[in-house]
Parts: C-alpha cells; structure tokens; sequence
C-alpha cells in the first residue's frame, strides 16, 4: 500500500475486524469442543489450559495474517479462515487420541506441547498459502 486512502481504510478495517471476529467464533468453537471448560479452569487458576488455548488462538491467527496479504479477495480469505480453523480442531482431536490427555488435571507439560504443535501447524498452514513464484 503505497498510500494512505479511504480504500485502503476500509480494507484494514474490514480485515482487522473480520479476523478479531473469526478469532472469537474460533475460540468459541474450540473451547466448546474440547472435553474441559477452559474459561472455569484458567478462573481456577489452572495454567495448563490457558497454555493450550493461547497456542490454539496463536495456530489459527498466523495463517488469517498470510491469507489476508496473499488472498486473492475477502470471500478467499473467510474460506481459507475455515479451512485453517477445521484443522486446527483436527489436530486438537488427534492429539488428545494420541497423547494421554492431562490439561484439566493442569499438566504444563503436555499443555505445552499441544501449544507449540498448533503454533507449528499454523506456521505450516500460513507458509503454504503463500504463492508460489511463477
């Protein structure tokens, strides 16, 4: 953007506020799908959730961030926001088949890893929606 116009404000606010808006509805979805309630946890004083939840928002936010720059319109970018948001909860699914699931019981440990694997997946997912060069 080489210019400060009234398009380019309305671009940054449609997607500040679509992306802030899709965060939440993805923190919603999350926190419904999972086995234990972050919200009374965390007010509990429970870290492990919190851990967990933080790398599933930072998972999902990275690659709203890559599709709004390389995304061809809005309806691409609210597309690619679901995919991204589905296998986020995928990948919550798997691991709690995978790894015995101890966040309610406040394990930091397990919390941890489940945080940096979303992270990891969210970098994964905001790199390949980057254009290849032709």
């Amino acid at each position: 953007m080489k210019y400060i116009t009234l398009e380019a404000l309305g671009n940054f606010l449609l997607y500040t506020f679509s992306s802030l808006a899709m965060l939440g509805v993805f923190g919603k979805i999350y926190q419904w799908l999972t086995p234990y309630h972050e919200q009374e946890q965390i007010k509990a004083g429970n870290v492990a959730p919190a851990i967990a939840l933080s790398g599933a928002l930072i998972g999902f936010t990275l690659p709203l961030l890559s599709v709004s720059y390389h995304g061809v319109n809005y309806v691409d970018f609210l597309i690619w926001a679901g995919v991204v948001g589905v296998l986020q909860i995928i990948l919550f699914k798997i691991l709690y088949w995978i790894i015995p699931m101890q966040i309610e019981e406040d394990n930091k440990a397990i919390a941890i890893i489940y945080a940096v694997l979303a992270i990891c997946v969210g970098l994964i997912s905001a790199f390949s929606l980057i254009p290849t060069p032709a």
